[in-house]
């Protein structure tokens, strides 16, 4: 079934790192997480990256996924690659991943999204998402509206709504 990388795309929230983890451990395939490889090739958090403007940790972000893609033997391993949110705002990124692997949409709408980053320690980690729990939903409706055309490129849309085991299962019978 993994032939290919597997893209995970979707809002912070829908569960990409958690699916991304299962479906690597069912098939045997290196999970990466991005978001974390951008830290270990920048020295910095995603928080202290975006300290310095969006625009800069996008382009640190474009930069990891062209040094993954890049590695030899990426585009024929069997890996699982949770995106983080953001990632398909710069378009070139879709193409980089839709070149080499599969691109997973992993849909959630506002009200799971907003139940899984309610907490505190949730959105603290996600320099994007709004301090107080009260302005989460609007913030979430107004991401995702602005970016739900290009998770919409992807090849296959998932619901992301229930458990990560459920999820996972969707994925696999989607790409099968």
């Amino acid at each position: 079934m993994f032939t290919r990388p597997v893209f995970l795309l979707g809002m912070m929230g829908a569960g990409k790192s958690s699916v991304g983890r299962e479906l690597a451990r069912r098939h045997a395939a290196t999970f990466i997480d991005l978001d974390l490889r951008i830290e270990r090739v920048f020295g910095a958090s995603v928080a202290q990256l975006f300290e310095l403007g969006e625009a800069y940790f996008r382009a640190c972000e474009r930069a990891a996924l062209d040094s993954l893609v890049r590695e030899p033997g990426f585009p024929i391993a069997p890996a699982v690659v949770a995106t983080g949110g953001g990632i398909v705002t710069d378009r070139a990124n879709l193409a980089t991943m839709s070149a080499v692997g599969q691109l997973v949409y992993l849909r959630a709408d506002v009200q799971t999204l907003s139940r899984r980053l309610a907490a505190p320690s949730e959105r603290a980690a996600r320099p994007l998402l709004a301090a107080s729990e009260a302005a989460l939903a609007q913030q979430l409706t107004e991401l995702l509206s602005a970016r739900e055309a290009a998770y919409g490129e992807a090849a296959v849309s998932v619901d992301a709504c229930a458990s990560v085991d459920a999820v996972a299962t969707l994925v696999e019978r989607a790409l099968a």
